[in-house]
């Protein structure tokens, strides 16, 4: 009994150390994604993974789609029965599915030949695929926390430390 009321003596106070810690945490999270967002939009090559002159060096067939390599058998005017093509700003034509995934799930708002920005709002017109582009921000946020979470972790436990909290 007597050791059990100085176990409670000796971590009195144990209580708001780990909301501190939880608090430093919750902090340090925020701020390092709002680092890694600041450090995409300034420095956007960091975050691609082709050369610098292009993905393909070679011309583009009409009737080829640059993401997949397959041959596009749907007209742009056309309905498909499986799958719709689509006609980027640029005039490049890709499978409506590639070019979706190329954006949303790739991260690449721009034309897989000419690197021409892609107008996102043109290419989901209906507010019902829209989600797809929230959770393709979602993906891209996952991503980065479990990229960095051990450099978050590792200056979690820094600042912890410093501030003499254990």
């Amino acid at each position: 009994m007597v050791e059990h009321a100085r176990m409670h003596a000796k971590h009195k106070g144990h209580e708001a150390m780990h909301a501190e810690m939880v608090l430093i945490l919750i902090v340090t999270l925020v701020v390092a994604q709002l680092v890694l967002v600041q450090w995409k939009q300034r420095h956007p090559k960091s975050y691609n993974y082709y050369s610098a002159s292009g993905m393909p060096t070679k011309h583009l067939s009409d009737n080829i789609c640059a993401v997949c390599g397959q041959p596009i058998l749907v007209d742009v005017s056309e309905e498909g029965i499986i799958e719709n093509t689509y006609r980027l700003s640029c005039n490049h034509v890709f499978h409506e599915f590639c070019i979706r995934g190329w954006c949303i799930v790739g991260k690449k708002q721009m034309c897989p030949y000419c690197k021409e920005k892609v107008d996102l709002k043109r290419m989901f017109s209906n507010p019902w695929e829209r989600p797809h582009v929230m959770y393709g921000q979602l993906l891209d946020w996952l991503r980065y926390l479990v990229a960095w979470q051990p450099v978050i972790i590792g200056l979690v436990q820094g600042i912890n430390y410093v501030l003499g909290l254990e």
